[in-house]
């Protein structure tokens, strides 16, 4: 399988977690799965039920940190915005998020959860951890759940990481990580790629 394979596999999985959330991941969803990774309620209780329903994510990378107000975030791999509205309420009117993603279909969902919100300081893109579409510096903290282990090219994602974060910014993230190599029937598989 080539990059692109991979990535349209990918997009058609996530599509999918767009229109119908539940029963697509062999580890737990929505707002169940957020109390359980350690988000707190209060925060939980005020990001739209729409957006907490498409929650996916491997862990919670708040728990390494709260970004403060004023602060700029970017969020790799933000699905249906749920991580970007967590850190929107931190960062306060004063502070600017932006979420990227490559699905538009959640990126759909990410809007209309941010415009039921009421939250102006957030924005998404359309994008791949890849090649970000965001200015050289410009985060002083940069998110990712669950995604970087579905880059195509792990080195590039890394790279446009560093390059977006201002010096002295902070990476944060939560995502799944190989011990030892995959069986090569798992390398070559679609599904494996995307879930």
């Amino acid at each position: 399988m080539d990059a692109e394979q991979i990535r349209e596999e990918l997009r058609r999985r996530y599509a999918s977690v767009a229109e119908r959330p539940e029963g697509q991941f062999s580890y737990p969803t929505g707002r169940a799965s957020a109390k359980q990774l350690g988000y707190p309620r209060h925060l939980i209780d005020q990001i739209p039920k729409d957006v907490t329903d498409r929650f996916v994510g491997v862990g919670n990378p708040f728990s390494l940190g709260d970004p403060g107000r004023g602060w700029r975030v970017v969020d790799v791999g933000s699905g249906g915005g749920f991580d970007a509205q967590v850190a929107a309420h931190f960062v306060e009117e004063a502070g600017q998020v932006i979420g990227v993603d490559m699905s538009p279909e959640l990126l759909a969902r990410a809007r209309a959860g941010v415009a039921e919100a009421g939250l102006y300081n957030v924005t998404f893109v359309q994008g791949r951890a890849e090649e970000l579409p965001v200015e050289s510096g410009w985060a002083d903290l940069i998110l990712s759940n669950g995604v970087l282990n579905l880059a195509t090219c792990k080195e590039s994602a890394f790279a446009e990481i560093a390059r977006v974060l201002r010096k002295g910014g902070r990476f944060q993230a939560a995502d799944l990580v190989l011990v030892k190599d995959l069986p090569e029937d798992l390398r070559q598989s679609e599904f494996a790629w995307s879930n």
